[in-house]
């Protein structure tokens, strides 16, 4: 997001409507944000842990490690052999919590899985498919997307005129892709009309950005890629052994997801010949394929204010669902079923393995889908 405004005003906070329903579960949770990730310390909570008295207090200090200038690496908390944060105990509780309270943790670890993301005249929160406990409610959502929005002092932040009509143009673009995500239609058929509908959209805000001399007709030929089908694309084995062997690629955070990708790419061609009688079965659960659709267009599709690639935000979203249902589908396979658990598995994995480096996002909507069928 473009971070050139300084001015702090009134202004909404939009957030989808089971935003306020989640609860941290902490200690029951399977998969601990406090394990397995480098968690860093903000400069307010750093001055204030150099005020901690006692024994806790020279504990909380040893276990951070001090930013480095050279590298630009924030303080953090310092892993313990098994990647646990010295301050998780053994029942899985963050000592920095017990101690002091829950205003005095760090505040990635108070904010966790919410991220923002700030706009001319407001703000958007939202939950990270990351926490199985967001995953839940994001999963169990029915008929269309629904957001609460209030009003907040401190959230809006001063912009041009331009800027404030670039946000609204996308806006009103991300509506209209909401609306055709929650379609009651197939979801190839679905993910097709979406692809296009980016397509269209990135030509009108093209439009927008670099206006086409007064006078003169832009050419609107037709080319191969206006009537060809995102989703045929895809499905092609070619297609997937692509995009897996680019996943299998990225930096890899837990094995359970090498393992994962590595199982579905030794059977892609049994899980393309299966899929239609995955999905059949799957009939009753089709709307999870639209709120992951959903969630994925809330979280990435304004980041087009940054560099204005509007049909790759939605690729984004395109491929990310759809890797979630080729994993699906794998799973349904080796197992004889897909549960409720082993879904929540499967998108907290790949949101944890792949929507929090920007590398692996940036890659994933630049694939280009239909180029693999030439």
């Amino acid at each position: 997001m473009r971070q050139t405004r300084e001015v702090i005003r009134m202004g909404y906070i939009r957030r989808p409507a089971y935003y306020k329903a989640f609860r941290c579960i902490g200690s029951d949770c399977t998969e601990n944000c406090c394990i397995g990730w480098e968690i860093d310390v903000d400069e307010d909570s750093l001055a204030y842990y150099e005020t901690v008295p006692g024994d806790f207090g020279e504990r909380l200090r040893a276990s951070i490690a001090p930013a480095d200038a050279q590298t630009g690496e924030p303080a953090h908390f310092r892993l313990d052999a098994e990647e646990r944060c010295p301050l998780l105990n053994d029942c899985n509780l963050c000592e920095v919590l017990l101690h002091l309270g829950e205003d005095k943790m760090a505040q990635i670890c108070t904010d966790h899985p919410r991220y923002y993301e700030w706009f001319s005249d407001g703000r958007e929160d939202g939950l990270g498919l990351c926490c199985e406990a967001a995953a839940e409610l994001i999963l169990a959502q029915t008929g269309a997307p629904a957001f609460d929005v209030t009003e907040a002092d401190g959230v809006s932040e001063t912009g041009t005129e331009a800027e404030t009509e670039l946000e609204n143009v996308l806006f009103s673009m991300r509506d209209a892709l909401f609306r055709l995500a929650c379609e009651d239609a197939p979801f190839d058929d679905k993910a097709d009309r979406l692809y296009r509908t980016a397509k269209a959209q990135q030509e009108q805000y093209d439009d927008l950005l670099f206006p086409f001399p007064e006078g003169e007709d832009k050419a609107a030929d037709e080319t191969d890629e206006d009537t060809a089908s995102w989703s045929q694309a895809f499905w092609r084995e070619s297609t997937l052994t692509s995009l897996l062997e680019m996943l299998l690629g990225f930096e890899i955070n837990k094995d359970d997801w090498r393992t994962l990708l590595t199982g579905a790419k030794a059977r892609l061609p049994e899980i393309i010949a299966r899929r239609n009688d995955f999905l059949q079965a799957y009939q009753g659960k089709r709307h999870e394929y639209d709120n992951l659709l959903t969630y994925f267009l809330y979280r990435h599709f304004m980041k087009a204010l940054g560099d204005d690639a509007v049909q790759d935000k939605v690729q984004l979203a395109l491929v990310s669902t759809a890797v979630i249902q080729l994993l699906d589908v794998y799973e349904w396979l080796t197992n004889g079923e897909l549960t409720h658990w082993a879904q929540i598995c499967i998108c907290k994995a790949y949101s944890r393995e792949i929507e929090y480096n920007e590398d692996n996002t940036e890659q994933l909507a630049a694939f280009s889908v239909l180029d693999e069928m030439e």
